[in-house]
């Protein structure tokens, strides 16, 4: 039984939900340690295709309890429409739960992020998604946040909203928006409670039963190391940390009580939002690899829609990610995409102002890096039915073994489609 860390090693839409409902299997339980609902994981299965916000991957697993940890921000709102959308085709969420510590995002909260980011201009718009993440992940960090388990004590989160409303105010009116009022927070909150009150746990006994006890877990993070507030590409980044270590900090468990460290991997680059993406296409070469392949269509945020910016495999961000996160081996997705390419290109290095860099500097210097690329042959066939390793083609094996090598870690599935059955067990743990 083991304790897996799942983490993006790119800029996030790594296809982490595909990885996690594939690995939920088996699970017992499965965590979202951090985030909120402004990234949307993807699950296709018999039932259909499912892009979760909130809800934990594997809650299509057999028998696993999903749980949204303490490192994330949750609005109960978005919470109560993807529950009705899987419950509406006959899955069962009883076994989702919410930790007390996690923090409420709050109406005011989304207003707040969408006049921050209007108020940003050109080159410094962060690209956020205007769900209220980044000022509630604010105010818990000054400590005027409201908790989940607040909603279970009406006196004292009355008292925690007469603290809170009249700062809130003064920052809407900043922006020329409408204030917001104790009471009408507080019958919101009412609401939620009596929707969810069975639902809110203290999850330290779950988890700590859970490893003790020798059971399966899955922590799934959100987004990626390069959105990673303090190693991303600050300021174009996420408010919380998606990786392992945050890992750690969001779900609640020791880093010795970790067992694997898996980074999920796109066979190729995309990125949603602003900042330095040194592998960038354009052109035509971008909308081929945003609209072509199998999957027409397939690079647009899960959660906006928007276009992603696409670009070559970039080994230098993967190496990088690996360092900081441990990986104990990579899910590399989305390896069909690249079927039709005659030609392929791999970032191995950067240039900065002449010299060569083998790791992500930091943002100001890595706006002036170049990448250093290699060119690679494609394997022109479908990989969409292979099922093994020796199925794929020789050019796609040896395409991926660059990129084991460039990662440091050991390829332990390859994903060449978005149903659980294209998912290529290489080196299972």
């Amino acid at each position: 039984m083991t304790v897996t860390a799942v983490v993006g090693a790119q800029w996030g839409d790594e296809g982490k939900g595909r990885t996690v409902d594939y690995l939920a299997q088996r699970a017992d339980l499965v965590i979202r340690f951090q985030g909120g609902d402004n990234a949307g994981h993807t699950v296709v299965n018999d039932l259909g295709e499912f892009r979760l916000h909130l809800v934990p991957s594997g809650i299509f697993g057999p028998r696993a309890t999903c749980l949204l940890g303490a490192g994330t921000v949750v609005n109960l709102d978005v919470l109560a429409d993807e529950l009705a959308g899987l419950e509406a085709v006959g899955v069962d969420t009883d076994r989702l739960v919410i930790d007390k510590r996690a923090h409420l995002v709050l109406p005011f909260h989304r207003a707040l992020d969408g006049a921050e980011e209007s108020a940003r201009k050109g080159e410094w718009e962060v690209g956020t998604t205007k769900r209220g993440i980044g000022p509630a992940y604010a105010d818990k960090a000054g400590r005027h946040g409201i908790r989940v388990g607040d909603l279970l004590y009406a006196e004292r989160l009355g008292e925690r909203l007469e603290m809170l409303v009249p700062r809130k105010n003064r920052e809407l009116a900043y922006f020329g928006l409408p204030g917001t009022s104790v009471d009408e927070l507080m019958a919101l909150c009412m609401g939620w409670r009596e929707r969810y009150a069975a639902r809110i746990v203290d999850a330290v006994p779950l988890i700590r039963d859970a490893v003790r006890g020798g059971k399966d877990v899955v922590l799934e993070g959100q987004l990626g190391v390069m959105r990673d507030l303090d190693w991303g590409i600050y300021p174009f980044t996420t408010s919380s940390s998606p990786t392992a270590g945050g890992a750690c900090v969001g779900a609640g468990i020791p880093p010795s009580a970790i067992d694997e460290v898996l980074g999920v991997v796109k066979a190729f680059s995309t990125s949603v939002g602003g900042g330095p993406f040194p592998a960038e296409l354009e052109g035509p070469a971008c909308e081929r690899l945003r609209t072509g392949g199998p999957e027409v269509g397939h690079e647009f945020g899960a959660t906006t829609g928007r276009p992603r910016r696409c670009g070559w495999f970039d080994g230098v961000a993967v190496g990088y990610a690996s360092w900081l996160n441990g990986f104990t081996g990579i899910s590399v997705t989305k390896l069909d995409v690249l079927d039709t390419f005659e030609e392929l290109q791999i970032c191995a290095a950067y240039r900065v102002e002449g010299r060569l860099v083998d790791y992500v500097p930091d943002t100001a210097t890595q706006e002036l890096a170049e990448p250093v690329l290699e060119m690679w042959p494609g394997w022109l066939t479908s990989t969409a039915a292979c099922r093994a390793w020796d199925d794929l083609p020789a050019n796609a094996r040896a395409y991926l073994r660059r990129i084991e090598e460039l990662a440091g870690a050991p390829i332990r599935f390859v994903s060449v489609g978005p149903r659980r059955e294209q998912m290529v067990v290489v080196d299972a743990p």
